[in-house]
């Protein structure tokens, strides 16, 4: 079962960047995809170095300690998604929104921490899963307003 989520998430996570990828400005996407994807992957190293966590079932488990359909599709994914809704959006719903994008994933988080073999909490739980979240957004949407505040100067 957990590699058909697997899979069935990987589909549906490149499958919906067709739907950003034709919006302007493609090369604010990119960044935040990528810039989101480094920024959950040195904070997923930390995270299994640390033995907060564990997943047990994931992609290339010989290359790979962390989840890489969550590190390099899924919060990516779902973090540019978040800066086109907030595109134009005011600081209080910047925060609200955040808020709003992770108490979602938290939740499958905790479902699939219970219900599958996809992770393991160790010295972890939802709510640090939650300010996590919350705080990794918030960066890369700052990070995405400096780089546009740059561009426009030059």
């Amino acid at each position: 079962m957990e590699f058909i989520i697997l899979w069935a998430v990987t589909i549906l996570c490149f499958a919906s960047m067709f739907v950003w990828m034709l919006r302007k400005p493609i090369k604010d996407w990119l960044i935040i995809f990528f810039l989101k994807s480094v920024i959950t992957t040195i904070t997923d190293c930390f995270i299994m170095a640390a033995d907060l966590l564990d997943y047990p079932i994931r992609f290339f488990p010989k290359v790979f300690d962390t989840n890489i359909v969550f590190d390099f599709l899924v919060f990516p994914t779902l973090c540019v998604f978040y800066n086109i809704t907030t595109q134009h959006s005011n600081l209080k719903s910047i925060f609200v929104q955040a808020l709003l994008y992770s108490i979602p994933v938290t939740l499958l988080e905790f479902w699939a921490e219970r219900n599958t073999e996809l992770i393991t909490y160790k010295h972890w739980n939802a709510f640090v899963s939650l300010v996590t979240l919350i705080v990794t957004f918030l960066i890369v949407r700052g990070a995405i307003a400096l780089v546009r505040k740059a561009d426009s100067y030059v």
